[in-house]
């Protein structure tokens, strides 16, 4: 049993879900054991309710990924929005995952079917204010924020929606939530991608031995002990030509050859091999050098962007800091902090104070919550914020409370929603601990 509980409405909710999904308990002893073997154990298994609000707001639709959860392959779904006094009302169904059937009450045309890309095209537009402009972030990477994916590492790291992600990408979205500028994020994705390109190509150059790898640190100090090298064995080349004692001398002395035309054909082919290689050294170091001139002048950049922009970054950092003082008080210093560094922006969240569990969780409950409010106010951003129960399955139940309380206030003001899916024995718990726990069930999920 799973309940889905928005802190606090606002005063003109926005998104309303209608589950239609009346299939999804056809199994009963399947159900039963799921929800068993997944109480209490953060990250595994996302929760139905905020499965099929990702399939609605139009996560992927493919057969293989709609055959693999029953509930999405044998029902749909429907969202509605409302704004501007008009309701938008679209369902999607699991058995034609790339299409939806569109309603509006500003028409008096019946539904209509809308392709998933029209669909993803028209939640940007509204939800995130996507323009379709080149440096614009996807809208799946932004609402991947918003519905973060606990089987997939989404709650490890407040930066990261997915563990396997790169640190580059995900620098758009966040960008964009927090009002950055998206050339110099363009700018680092492209530096990114030349390193890469540099690292391919120095494994494909037949020129370098086996194995070796050049970076900014090891480039112009190999190219440094090549040259010495080619210096050294041009001179025992030239000797070997011009000294006509060369053959006795070496054969006393074990030396390559005691022929001195074989000799000297050898030394061709080391000479030979030797400035290949120097070559091939000579422009990766030239390489590298210029990749790093571009990282000092992207880091400058992002760091004049970051005087530009300072009363919203710091706006940001005091709602995080804020957060963190209503629940913990002065125990855990928090403050968000963004910084210029080679690859372009870097995100720094930080809860401090002692160890302990659920830590890294309300740094990510924070985070987001800063994030959600921040680009809200700004326009750039949904009025809604979903946490799944992975996040909450390990908190001591006081700070799950404190959490639950906080997003129900600061929604209130916000004129936001906050919905959290938590297990019965969780919402029990937190209940107990605080009676006057501001928020409405809106939903519960049972295996009958």
């Amino acid at each position: 049993m799973q309940d889905i509980i928005p802190a606090r409405r606002g005063r003109a909710s926005v998104v309303g879900y209608t589950p239609l999904g009346e299939q999804w308990a056809r199994d009963r002893a399947a159900a039963a054991a799921s929800t068993e073997a997944d109480t209490g154990r953060r990250g595994i298994g996302r929760s139905r309710f905020a499965a099929a609000l990702d399939f609605s707001l139009g996560g992927s639709g493919t057969v293989r990924a709609t055959a693999a959860r029953q509930e999405l392959a044998e029902s749909s779904s429907t969202v509605r929005f409302t704004g501007a006094g008009e309701t938008v009302t679209a369902t999607r169904s699991g058995a034609n995952p790339g299409e939806l059937s569109v309603h509006s009450s500003g028409t008096d045309a019946q539904p209509w079917t809308l392709p998933l890309a029209d669909w993803q095209q028209w939640l940007g537009q509204t939800l995130f204010g996507l323009t379709g402009a080149d440096d614009e972030p996807s809208y799946r990477s932004l609402m991947a924020y918003y519905l973060r994916d606990a089987d997939h590492g989404g709650l490890n790291d407040p930066i990261r929606h997915h563990a396997k992600q790169p640190a580059v990408e995900s620098l758009p979205p966040l960008a964009h939530l927090f009002g950055l500028d998206p050339a110099l994020v363009e700018a680092a994705k492209t530096l990114q991608a030349s390193r890469r390109h540099l690292r391919s190509s120095q494994r494909g150059d037949t020129d370098l031995p086996n194995g070796q790898r050049l970076s900014d640190a090891t480039a112009s100090r190999d190219l440094a002990n090549l040259t010495a090298e080619l210096a050294t064995l041009e001179l025992e080349r030239a000797e070997a030509a011009a000294d006509a004692s060369w053959r006795s001398t070496r054969a006393v002395a074990g030396g390559l050859a005691t022929d001195p035309v074989a000799a000297t054909a050898a030394l061709d082919a080391k000479l030979a091999a030797l400035r290949a290689r120097r070559a091939a050294v000579a422009r990766y170091a030239d390489a590298h050098a210029e990749l790093q001139r571009q990282a000092l002048e992207l880091r400058e950049s992002v760091r004049s962007d970051l005087r530009g922009r300072h009363d919203r970054l710091t706006a940001a950092s005091n709602l995080f800091t804020r957060y963190a003082y209503e629940m913990f008080g002065p125990s855990r210093p928090a403050a968000l902090t963004v910084a210029a560094r080679d690859h372009g922006y870097a995100f720094y969240p930080v809860l401090g104070g002692e160890p302990g569990a659920g830590v890294g969780a309300m740094t990510l409950f924070c985070f987001d919550l800063a994030m959600a409010v921040t680009a809200h106010r700004a326009g750039t951003g949904p009025d809604f914020l979903l946490h799944d129960r992975a996040l909450y399955a390990d908190l001591p139940v006081a700070d799950a409370a404190a959490a639950l309380d906080l997003a129900a206030r600061v929604c209130a003001v916000e004129d936001m929603q906050y919905l959290v899916v938590l297990d019965q024995p969780k919402l029990a718990e937190v209940g107990r601990y605080d009676p006057a726990l501001s928020y409405h069930e809106c939903t519960v999920l049972t295996a009958i």
